[in-house]
Parts: C-alpha cells; sequence; structure tokens
C-alpha cells in the first residue's frame, strides 16, 4: 500500500501545505488506496521537503512527480475526456498556483508577525519545547531566503498582497459558474486549485488575500463543494 509522508493535519483542513493536500486528494479522486504518515521533519524527505510517498521499496518526492507515477502505475482516471486545449490551460492554473500565488501566501504566513506566530504554536507543537524556538528561527531564516532568492522576498508585503489577489481573481474568473475547474466533476487541477483555495480560506492567518478569496462566492462555494465531495469524514 502507499504510504503519503505529509504535514500532520490542522486547522480542520486535510493539510496546512496545499503540495500534501494535492496529493491525498488525488488519492481519493482517484480512489488509490493509502495510509498516512506524519511527517514532522521534512529534512527526513528526499528532497528536504515534504510531501513523498513510499510504495513498496520506491520513494518518490515532490508533488507534481508523485502524481505522474501515480498515474503511471494506476492510469489517468481523472484525465478523461480533456482535450489538449483544456490540458494546457489546467497546467497553466497549476503553475500559477505553484509557483506564484505559492509564494505570496508563504510570504504572507512567515513574515507578517502575527501570523508567523501562529506558524509557531502550531506547526512547531510536535517539536521538543526547548528546541522549538530555535527550529522555528532557523525554519524562517531559511524560508526568507528561499523568498529572495525566488523573488517574492524583494516585494514589498502590500505588493505581494496585490500579487496574490491577481491569483485569486484569475481563480475566480476561470472558475465562474462551473462547479469544478475541471467542469462537472473534479479532475487533476482541482486536485491544486483546491488546496490552495481552502488554505487561503480556512486558517487564521490575517491576511488581504484570505478576505480577498473570502469576497469570491464561487471560490467559498467550491471549497465547500469539495470539502463535502473528498473529505467528509473532516466535517
Amino acid at each position: 500500500m502507499i504510504r503519503l509522508h505529509q504535514f500532520p493535519r490542522c486547522f480542520g483542513l486535510p493539510n496546512p501545505s496545499p503540495f500534501c493536500m494535492k496529493v491525498e486528494t488525488y488519492l481519493r479522486l482517484a480512489s488509490i488506496p493509502y495510509e498516512v504518515v506524519d511527517l514532522h521533519n521534512p529534512r527526513k524527505g528526499p528532497k528536504g521537503k515534504g510531501p513523498f510517498i513510499t510504495d513498496g521499496a520506491r520513494t518518490i518526492p515532490d508533488s507534481h512527480f508523485i502524481l505522474l507515477y501515480l498515474k503511471e502505475v494506476h492510469g489517468t482516471p481523472l484525465g478523461h475526456g480533456l482535450d489538449a486545449r483544456e490540458r494546457a490551460l489546467h497546467r497553466a492554473l497549476v503553475r500559477m498556483c505553484e509557483e506564484h500565488l505559492y509564494f505570496a501566501a508563504v510570504r504572507l504566513r512567515w513574515m507578517v508577525p502575527e501570523n508567523a506566530a501562529i506558524v509557531r504554536a502550531t506547526f512547531f507543537a510536535g517539536m521538543p519545547a526547548p528546541l522549538r524556538p530555535l527550529i522555528f528561527l532557523a525554519a524562517r531564516t531559511k524560508i526568507r531566503l528561499d523568498l529572495m532568492g525566488q523573488g517574492m522576498g524583494r516585494h514589498t508585503l502590500a505588493e505581494a498582497e496585490q500579487l496574490g489577489r491577481e491569483d485569486i481573481e484569475v481563480l475566480s474568473t476561470v472558475l465562474g459558474d462551473a462547479p469544478f475547474f475541471g467542469g462537472e466533476s473534479p479532475r487533476e487541477v482541482d486536485c491544486t486549485t483546491w488546496a490552495f483555495v481552502a488554505n487561503l480560506l480556512v486558517p487564521p492567518f490575517r491576511m488581504r488575500m484570505k478576505d480577498a478569496a473570502a469576497a469570491c462566492p464561487n471560490l467559498v462555494a467550491y471549497h465547500n463543494r469539495m470539502m463535502a465531495r473528498v473529505f467528509p469524514d473532516l466535517k
């Protein structure tokens, strides 16, 4: 059986990491049996981050390559009937979420003091209390450097918020009146888009990006629809 190594659940969500949530959502939608292994130290992963899966003797890191592996082994039940244009649009949405919106959200989660306090209290709760402040500081310093290297850290907080809100507007516009980004039923793209929408709407971080998502009735309804369909056990 596939073992999904991911961060522990919190905030009433499947996962506080959209990448972990993406993989577990795919496993459920594709009806692939799996079990969850809580990952408290991402350095234990092959690429030093979560998620990763183990399938017998094989270990596959990174959500993108995990899904490629799952499709290779179990087929593509979430991809039937899509034409080339639809697949291209879905890929563009995934790239926007993972390579742009993600970094705006990380900037606001980790670099705004009141949000960083929530991160410290929640994400590091399972670590030894005496080491918790040092581990948090080291993680925050690394993320600050990563954000500078990626570019989002070179913007002001207000500019990062603006960039994130623009991505949210794109998501709301593309979704329109459809129940899912994949149309009448969830597709692979929904594993990513929902993971990001949910991680904006639900956690108690204060950011205008969250307010922007909450002001889009179609995104709120989409989140509730996906939650009820994929994770009814968490309701």
